[in-house]
C-alpha cells in the first residue's frame, strides 16, 4: 500500500515575527541597500515579509510615508554634537560628516531628500542642532539660518554624487582612480591655445580625494558667513 501522504500543518511552520513599524522599515532599509530606492515598494516590503501590501497600511500610510520613515530611521543614527562656542567649527565638520556617511551608507536617501524639505521631528533635531552650532559660532541668526540651508544643500548633493559614482561602477578607491586619471587625461590633453588655464592647472583641477573637498566646501561656506559678518 502506499502510505499516506501527511501534508505539513501550518502548525509546523516557523512562527512569522509580528509586524510593526519597525519590522516594515528594516525589511525596507534591507531593499534599498540590495537593489535600490527604486525597489522599495509597499508589495515587494510586504513580500519580505510574508505578508500582504494591504496589511502594511496599519504601520505606514503609503510609499511616501514608508520613505519619510525611512529617512528618520537613517536620520536618527546621527550623533548630535552639544553646541561650544569653543569648537564649534570643528563640531560643524563632524556633524556633516556624519550627515553624509548616513545618507552615502543609504543609497538613494539622499536624493529623496532633494524633492521636499523633510520636517518631521527627527530631522529637525538635526537642523536644530546645526542652527545651534552656528549661532555658538557667533554668526548673524539670519546668516545662520541661509547657513544651515546652504550646507545641507551640500551634504545631500556631495551624497547624490556618490550615489551616482556608485550606480556606474565607480564605488571603490580602484576606480575612482582610474576615473580621476582619466579626468586628468582630458584636461591636459586640451589645446592650451584653447583652454590654458585648464592644461596648465590640470593636476589641481583633479587633485584631492572626496573627503577633503567635502571639508574645502564646508570652509568655504563657512569664511563666506564669518566674512560677510566682518563687513557689517
Amino acid at each position: 500500500m502506499t502510505p499516506a501522504v501527511r501534508h505539513r500543518s501550518t502548525r509546523d511552520r516557523p512562527a512569522k515575527p509580528p509586524l510593526s513599524e519597525d519590522a516594515v522599515v528594516d525589511a525596507a532599509l534591507a531593499i534599498l541597500q540590495s537593489d535600490g530606492l527604486q525597489a522599495v515598494t509597499m508589495r515587494r516590503v510586504a513580500a519580505a515579509l510574508d505578508t500582504g501590501a494591504a496589511s502594511l497600511y496599519v504601520y505606514v500610510s503609503s510609499r511616501e510615508s514608508l520613505l519619510q520613515a525611512m529617512l528618520d530611521r537613517v536620520t536618527a543614527s546621527i550623533e548630535l554634537e552639544p553646541p561650544d562656542p569653543s569648537r564649534w567649527r570643528a563640531q560643524l565638520h563632524s556633524l556633516l560628516q556624519r550627515m553624509h556617511r548616513a545618507l552615502v551608507a543609504h543609497p538613494g536617501m539622499a536624493a529623496m531628500t532633494l524633492e521636499d524639505p523633510p520636517t518631521t521631528e527627527v530631522v529637525l533635531r538635526v537642523t536644530e542642532n546645526m542652527l545651534g552650532i552656528l549661532l555658538a559660532g557667533g554668526l548673524d541668526p539670519q546668516d545662520a539660518a541661509w547657513g544651515c540651508d546652504i550646507l545641507v544643500m551640500l551634504v545631500t548633493a556631495v551624497a547624490s554624487e556618490d550615489d551616482v559614482r556608485r550606480a556606474r561602477g565607480r564605488s571603490d578607491a580602484g576606480d575612482r582612480r582610474a576615473y580621476i586619471d582619466e579626468i586628468h587625461r582630458t584636461f591636459a590633453g586640451l589645446p592650451p591655445d584653447r583652454f590654458p588655464l585648464i592644461t596648465a592647472h590640470a593636476a589641481e583641477m583633479v587633485a584631492g580625494d572626496g573627503d577633503e573637498r567635502f571639508h574645502f566646501a564646508i570652509d568655504v561656506v563657512v569664511d563666506g558667513m564669518i566674512a560677510r559678518a566682518a563687513r557689517r
